[in-house]
């Protein structure tokens, strides 16, 4: 009875609004006359949007890929954190979607890589299907040919036409890694933080000068080299009044000065067009200008001279102890437990990027690293199942997709301040900052850049004689590097 009666109430309801919109719609409207408007055409159709089809999933058949490398330990470590363990469990869904297994895995020590790449991937038995090969390590299986043409492995995405986007794989290595229309390496990871200047914060206080000053000057883009220059002179003290120099500015091997210098032009030694051709760049104006302001720093007596009896490594020392308040030199000496990190300093250092030209708007920097290549000797099938899987494992991990952030953390524990995190690395790795790749020169077998800046500080030679004394050996050993091109199957060759 009550549901009838729910019905009726309905039915009154309904009956109303239409009575209420009836009533409601204002004067009759007349008909037009004369001639009618032209219709639209025929009456729209509704075409239904298909249900997209679900890509197969791409069977492995257990195939099983060895990234190989020099460090990895035989028992992979727990996660130590969620992101490890969501990376960690992203990974494992993939091999099991996919029917193959990954792992990372020592095939070599450091000083034996290149030589066990070399003689597996020519024996047609490589030890690892995707190898990460050490920067310094890439020249000679280059030109021999083992590398594997990645701009032919659609399931990489990696293209010659695109290289310049910012994406996945790193731009850097692209850039290096391409002859003509080939890509011979990649690198998924951020590229490693090169060249600047550390600084001792103690001895900036007792030289009258904020001891933040480095950044202040960075950040309000007036680090330049003539700034620098006065800095060096108030740094660069006579603490005894003995008439000698007690604490110099700077010191340094030489190579790290002159790679950092250059560097800040935005220019280096070797360099690359766009297709891949290497030439020989020392004679570039900035290039020399570079060397020619390192050697008037060293005039001036800024620089402290390498003592005639004194270790290779000198300079290490003698900015641990106290005698520089200055360094060019790379990130990698300010981890914790190297020779500039807190754990072996007692003096707090900082980190700012080289000084740039004068009159020059952006600063520049140079990042290296090491690439990750697949061997040459592998069928086309095989090499692309290999892609695909090394592709899914290299993805970011989902939910953490904010890699700056990730990177960044990583070197948090490198200082005791995180300005050095926060101000200085955004110029080795923000995409939106150009920089130096020092990657062009490994590829160039038996080029050494200590040829030239062993002469450093130009007492006895100018740059401009030292570049004349390594040019012609240097450009023969270049001209043997862009002999090196893509053969049929997509593996590099040495052209004939």
């Amino acid at each position: 009875m009550m549901r009838k009666k729910w019905q009726s109430l309905l039915l009154i309801l309904v009956l109303s609004v239409g009575c209420i919109s009836g009533c409601n719609r204002g004067p009759e409207v007349p008909e037009p006359t004369g001639t009618p408007l032209p219709t639209k055409g025929p009456e729209a159709t509704v075409t239904p949007i298909p249900t997209p089809t679900k890509e197969p999933v791409r069977n492995l058949n257990g195939l099983h890929i060895i990234i190989g490398d020099t460090y990895s330990p035989e028992v992979t470590p727990a996660p130590t954190n969620a992101w490890e363990e969501a990376r960690m469990l992203y990974r494992e869904e993939i091999m099991k979607t996919h029917n193959c297994t990954i792992a990372a895995k020592k095939v070599a020590d450091w000083e034996d890589m290149q030589e066990v790449y070399i003689n597996s991937v020519e024996a047609g038995e490589p030890v690892a299907q995707v190898f990460e090969m050490d920067y310094r390590f890439l020249a000679k299986p280059f030109s021999k040919g083992l590398f594997y043409d990645l701009a032919t492995l659609e399931e990489l995405g990696i293209s010659i036409n695109e290289r310049e986007r910012w994406g996945k794989w790193s731009n850097a290595v692209n850039k290096v890694m391409t002859k003509g229309k080939s890509i011979y390496g990649m690198r998924s990871e951020w590229m490693e933080p090169g060249g600047g200047i550390v600084f001792n914060k103690r001895l900036f206080e007792e030289a009258g000068l904020d001891p933040e000053l480095p950044y202040d000057l960075q950040a309000s883009g007036e680090w330049t080299w003539s700034k620098f220059e006065e800095i060096c002179e108030l740094l660069t003290r006579d603490t005894d009044g003995d008439g000698q120099t007690d604490v110099y500015a700077t010191c340094s091997d030489g190579t790290d000065t002159l790679q950092c210098l250059v560097s800040s032009t935005g220019k280096d030694f070797i360099a690359v067009e766009k297709d891949g051709t290497i030439y020989n760049n020392c004679k570039d104006a900035s290039v020399l200008g570079a060397m020619e302001y390192a050697a008037e720093l060293c005039e001036k007596g800024y620089e402290m001279p390498a003592p005639s009896d004194g270790a290779e490594d000198w300079y290490i020392t003698a900015f641990q102890e106290g005698k520089a308040a200055m360094q060019f030199a790379e990130e990698a000496l300010c981890k914790p437990d190297a020779p500039y990190g807190k754990n072996c300093m007692t003096d707090e250092i900082g980190f700012v990027v080289p000084p740039k030209p004068d009159g020059q708007e952006e600063y520049y920097t140079y990042v290296y690293g090491n690439v990750w290549v697949i061997p040459s000797c592998y069928d086309a099938e095989t090499a692309a199942d290999i892609a695909f899987a090394y592709n899914l494992y290299t993805n970011e991990t989902p939910g953490y997709n904010d890699e700056p952030a990730l990177y960044q953390e990583l070197y948090y524990s490198h200082f005791d301040d995180e300005r050095a995190c926060d101000e200085t690395l955004p110029y080795y790795n923000d995409k939106r900052k150009d920089t130096v790749n020092f990657l062009t020169r490994y590829l160039v077998d038996g080029l050494d850049i200590r040829d030239l800046t062993k002469y450093y500080p130009f007492a006895e030679k100018t740059p401009e004689e030292c570049v004349e004394e390594v040019w012609d050996s240097w450009q023969e050993l270049i001209d043997a590097s862009n002999g090196v091109g893509m053969s049929e199957n997509g593996a590099s060759e040495v052209n004939q």
